[in-house]
C-alpha cells in the first residue's frame, strides 16, 4: 500500500495543483493567449535543446567515469540517458535510479559508483541553478545584493569545501567510514580538471533550459529582462526537480504565477508555464521511448547480483 500510494502520489499533487490553477483563473484567457506563433518558436528551440543537452549529458557520464569499457562510449552513454527520460517525467528520483542501474550494467562500474556519478551531477546542477538564481537576484532591484552574492559564494564554498573534505589525505576519525562510502567514489577520486570540466558542463546546461525558456516567452510576445528570466526559471527548475508531482506538472504553473507575477497577465503566464511543460514532456518522452524497448526492461529487472 505504501508503495502504491508512493507511486501515486506524484499524480494526484498535480492533478489538485492543476485544478487549483485552472478554477482560480479564467480558462477563456489561457486559451486565448495560446497561439501557432508561439509553436513555431518554440519547436525548433526544443529541438537544438534536446540535441545540446543530450550531447551534455553524454559528455557529463564520460567524463566522470575513469576507466570505461571499450564498448562504452559516447553514443552509449546517451542512450541509457534518454531511456531513463521516462521514468524522470514521472520521478526525478526514479529516472535517477534507473540512470544508476543502467550506468552500473553499461559501464560495469559498482552499484555505488554508479550512484555517485549520478549524484554528483545532480549536486552540480542543484549548486549551478542556485547560483544562477542568486546572481540574477543580485543583478536586479534590491537593498541586499551584498547578502545574495555572499549566498552564493557560500554555497559554492561549501560544494568544493565537501569535495576538498572527502579528498583529504589521512584518517577524518569518526567520519572516515562515511567518507568510505561507495557513493561518494566520484567525488573522491575524479581528478580536480574534470570537476571543472565538470561544472561548466552542468553551466551551459542550464543556460539551455533557460534559453528555451526564453524562446517561450518571446513566442509568447512576453518581454522579460534577462535577469528575471534567470532568476525564475532557476526558481522553477528547482520546483520542478522536487519529487513531489509530475515533471513539476500542476506545481510549476503555480510557481510561475507568483514568480513572474507582473511581467504578464496571469493567465498568459500559465499559457506560458503549459506549452514549456508540455514541450519539455512531449521531448522527454519522444526521446526516452526511442530506446525504451532496449534499455527500459534492463533497468527495471531485478539485480542478478553484485559485479
Amino acid at each position: 500500500m505504501k508503495a502504491r500510494l508512493r507511486r501515486i502520489a506524484p499524480i494526484v499533487v498535480s492533478v489538485i495543483a492543476l485544478v487549483w490553477v485552472l478554477g482560480r483563473f479564467d480558462l477563456a484567457q489561457v486559451g486565448a493567449a495560446l497561439s501557432w506563433n508561439a509553436a513555431l518558436v518554440m519547436l525548433p528551440a526544443l529541438l537544438v535543446y534536446g540535441a545540446a543537452t543530450l550531447l551534455i549529458e553524454s559528455a557529463s557520464l564520460l567524463r566522470l567515469i575513469p576507466s570505461p569499457p571499450p564498448d562504452f562510449g559516447a553514443w552509449t552513454a546517451a542512450r541509457i540517458k534518454c531511456a531513463s527520460y521516462l521514468l524522470t517525467i514521472v520521478n526525478y528520483a526514479l529516472g535517477s535510479a534507473a540512470l544508476t542501474v543502467l550506468l552500473r550494467r553499461r559501464a560495469r562500474l559498482g552499484l555505488g559508483e554508479a550512484a555517485g556519478v549520478v549524484l554528483l551531477i545532480g549536486a552540480t546542477d542543484l549548486l549551478v541553478i542556485l547560483g544562477l538564481g542568486f546572481l540574477a537576484a543580485a543583478s536586479a532591484d534590491g537593498d541586499t545584493p551584498g547578502v545574495r552574492v555572499g549566498a552564493v559564494a557560500v554555497a559554492g564554498l561549501g560544494w568544493f569545501g565537501g569535495i576538498l573534505l572527502l579528498r583529504l589525505p589521512g584518517s577524518l576519525g569518526p567520519l572516515e567510514r562515511l567518507r568510505s562510502l561507495a557513493v561518494f567514489e566520484a567525488l573522491r577520486t575524479t581528478p580536480l580538471q574534470r570537476l571543472v570540466e565538470l561544472v561548466g558542463l552542468r553551466l551551459i546546461f542550464a543556460g539551455c533550459f533557460i534559453g528555451v525558456a526564453g524562446a517561450t516567452f518571446v513566442g509568447f510576445g512576453i518581454d522579460v529582462s534577462a535577469a528575471r528570466l534567470v532568476l525564475g526559471m532557476s526558481i522553477l527548475a528547482v520546483v520542478g526537480a522536487l519529487p513531489i508531482a509530475v515533471a513539476g506538472l500542476g506545481t510549476g504553473q503555480v510557481a510561475a504565477v507568483y514568480v513572474f507575477a507582473g511581467v504578464a497577465p496571469p493567465e498568459t503566464l500559465i499559457a506560458v508555464s503549459l506549452v514549456l511543460s508540455a514541450g519539455l514532456i512531449a521531448l522527454r518522452a519522444g526521446m526516452g521511448a526511442v530506446f525504451a524497448r532496449e534499455f527500459m526492461r534492463e533497468a527495471l529487472a531485478p539485480e542478478a547480483g553484485p559485479s
